[in-house]
């Protein structure tokens, strides 16, 4: 199995991300929040995801890409795991991902960080909708 991470993966368009971030049901732990919605969505893809950086919380541009580019492979080495839940409740999700700390976090603890966030929100908001 391939692990990639696809453009009709990415969640784009204002309208979208808006209404995810407004109306999303949230969860946090240090330093990431995760912001989700049950939406049916315009592509074959159980889930899309956007992850985010803030410039007023991380100022340099090098660290944001590596953060950013850090949540990103943890989610695509791991999304098989949410994706079939998805599949198996036949559930759309939009996802949004903030990092919300001032500094970059080791690769190995970033990662079971966001692994751990994704496996609850699955948990929570698909498996209560079964």
């Amino acid at each position: 199995m391939r692990h990639t991470f696809r453009k009709h993966e990415r969640l784009t368009g204002r309208v979208v991300l808006k209404q995810v971030a407004t109306t999303g049901k949230s969860l946090k732990s240090h330093p990431f929040r995760l912001q989700g919605l049950l939406m049916p969505l315009d592509t074959a893809s159980p889930a899309q995801v956007a992850f985010s950086v803030p410039k007023r919380l991380v100022r340099s541009a090098v660290q944001r890409n590596r953060i950013r580019r850090h949540m990103r492979e943890a989610y695509r080495l791991n999304k098989h795991r949410w994706h079939a839940c998805l599949q198996e409740a036949g559930a759309q999700c939009a996802w949004l991902v903030v990092f919300q700390g001032h500094a970059p976090l080791p690769w190995a603890h970033s990662s079971k960080i966001l692994i751990g966030l994704f496996d609850r929100w699955t948990q929570q908001h698909v498996g209560a909708d079964r």
